[in-house]
């Protein structure tokens, strides 16, 4: 055979060291681009698996998630205490077994909660999962435009400012010592409810220590300041407060029980995005004049008048939360009527495609068509779905979603399944909606 010259053969250790360094490389490529895939895929797995799985009481649900290789666990007993039959399933030791990879049949006899687990491949942990069964929902869809006037559980804090006492001159009384978001409830002891209490409060003690009864979070606590009289002569703590708060929005449904739900999304302060905190509140009607339309980078809204006044009243507000506002109505033309209801489309009911809206744009309210687009069945705020308007009369109107119309209730295949709760700012003609369960 061939003789290799030392140089030679130099050059074919090389070639091999080279190759074997290529093949390394190409090796550990391909090992990240697994790993990254793997990774992905159950991340992108675990996001579209639900936290929370509602069901009706004597109600069969066909379920498809469309996950594969995922099973869900759930106790034995829990299941046969709340009497649950999901087609499909298997014993395994004290659990019962099914998968979330295609179209189940579930139905459950009686109302409770059960926890379960859900494994990929049947043995990788991968997600915990609730499910509760509630009582046979009806509700009556109403989509007409209302007021909401809110009582705060105290004067808000703004925020904190610099008050002029003499030229050139200026103290900040209140600052590190009051926080955006803190309640003050009472002055010396004394309850207040208004602006001009603090400040006839705080005149009548001039220049003294004031002792402040401030909610912040969950705590009561007491603030001692000592207020600064500014250069127009009155005594000033340099806080910026709010009172209350009012609007226009939609009326979402209400109950059997005469329970209403509305907005889809909390009552926050303009300037601190904060959820405003609630004592009580009213419902009343409203008006539509004019819509102000749409147009993207710029949304419309819905203007027009509130009715207020005892007489007018309509229900009152008992909560105020992140997924929207709630209470009780007394008005008899809105209460709950048998023959406008329809039945709860859990998150597991909504399909990508056709639906629908009803709100209020002038004297009466109306049905539009819209286009689910999107479906986010692990979200737990209020903006579960994406979607599209596309009736042409909508459009032609408002331009799309306006400011006003969150808390339109969204229809499809006859449940009520959501609310609208905001629009997109670069494109009007879409928005967000919450899973109507949230609000119930």
């Amino acid at each position: 055979g061939r003789m290799y010259t030392g140089h030679e053969r130099q050059s074919y250790r090389m070639t091999q060291r080279q190759r074997w360094m290529y093949r390394s490389c190409l090796l550990g490529v391909l090992f990240a681009v697994i790993a990254f895939t793997a990774v992905y895929w159950y991340f992108n797995i675990k996001s579209r698996i639900p936290n929370e799985l509602v069901l009706f009481q004597d109600r069969i649900e066909n379920i498809d998630f469309g996950i594969p290789f995922t099973q869900v666990r759930v106790d034995q007993a829990e299941a046969e205490l709340a009497q649950v039959s999901i087609d499909h399933s298997r014993k395994v030791g004290k659990q019962i077994q099914f998968s979330m990879a295609g179209p189940l049949a579930v139905s459950a006899q009686k109302c409770g909660s059960m926890q379960g687990e859900v494994r990929l491949f049947g043995v990788i942990p991968c997600k915990k999962i609730t499910i509760d069964i509630r009582k046979e929902a009806k509700v009556m869809p109403v989509g007409n435009a209302v007021g909401l006037y809110i009582h705060s559980d105290g004067l808000m804090v703004l925020g904190t400012g610099k008050i002029p006492v003499s030229k050139g001159n200026e103290k900040m009384p209140s600052y590190n010592k009051l926080q955006t978001g803190d309640y003050i409830y009472e002055v010396n002891g004394q309850p207040v409810v208004t602006i001009q209490d603090v400040s006839k409060a705080i005149q009548k003690n001039g220049a003294e220590k004031v002792i402040l009864g401030v909610k912040r979070d969950s705590a009561k606590i007491k603030i001692k300041i000592s207020p600064v009289q500014a250069q127009n002569g009155t005594y000033q703590i340099g806080a910026w407060l709010r009172e209350d708060t009012e609007g226009i929005g939609t009326l979402t449904f209400v109950t059997e029980e005469n329970e209403f739900a509305a907005l889809g999304h909390g009552i926050t302060d303009a300037d601190t995005e904060l959820l405003i905190r609630l004592q009580n509140g009213g419902l009343y009607p409203a008006g539509i004049d004019h819509v102000v339309k749409g147009k993207n980078g710029t949304p419309g809204q819905l203007a027009g008048f509130v009715q207020l006044g005892t007489e007018n009243k309509l229900g009152d507000i008992r909560n105020n939360t992140s997924l929207g506002i709630t209470g009780v109505i007394s008005n008899e033309q809105y209460q709950f009527q048998e023959d406008k209801s329809c039945a709860v489309g859990c998150k597991q009911d909504v399909k990508k495609g056709k639906a629908s809206i009803l709100c209020q744009l002038g004297d009466k309210v109306q049905e539009y068509e819209v286009e689910i687009e999107k479906i986010n069945l692990s979200s737990e705020d209020n903006k579960g779905m994406e979607i599209h308007v596309t009736d042409p009369e909508l459009l032609k109107k408002a331009g799309g979603i306006v400011q006003g119309m969150s808390g339109a209730p969204l229809l499809q295949d006859g449940k009520c399944i959501g609310a609208v709760t905001h629009v997109f700012v670069r494109d009007v003609t879409r928005g967000y909606a919450t899973f109507l369960e949230n609000m119930l």
